[in-house]
């Protein structure tokens, strides 16, 4: 198996329940993992997954708001998927900094992980 993924992709973006959500937004981190059949060296991109493919996907749907941040993993997942069909396995999380939840919190994380 052959993983491809980026790590650690930042967006400020406007997902989330709560009005002033909608109107400031926040910073957000995403990872993203796939893996495909490696059986063989890979000698051409059209041979694996193009991590800038993979990055157009993720910020394609971060500039979509959503209030819950399943729904965008669900999206991220379901569109690299759509895209790379060879694909065999996913991993896609998402951390949103400094939650307005009244406490003092580094992030949440919502993490979806599909084997097809």
């Amino acid at each position: 198996m052959l993983t491809i993924g980026l790590e650690e992709v930042h967006f400020h973006a406007f997902h989330g329940l709560y009005p002033e959500e909608a109107i400031i937004g926040n910073e957000f981190i995403v990872d993203v993992h796939v893996t495909i059949p490696g059986t063989h060296p890979v000698d051409s991109i059209s041979e694996t997954v193009n991590y800038q493919g993979l990055y157009n996907i993720v910020k394609k749907i971060m500039a979509i708001p959503q209030p819950l941040l399943e729904q965008v993993v669900y999206s991220m997942s379901d569109a690299i998927k759509h895209k790379y069909p060879e694909i065999q396995r996913s991993v896609v999380s998402l951390r949103k900094m400094n939650p307005p939840m009244g406490a003092s919190v580094r992030n949440s994380i919502v993490s979806l992980e599909k084997n097809y």
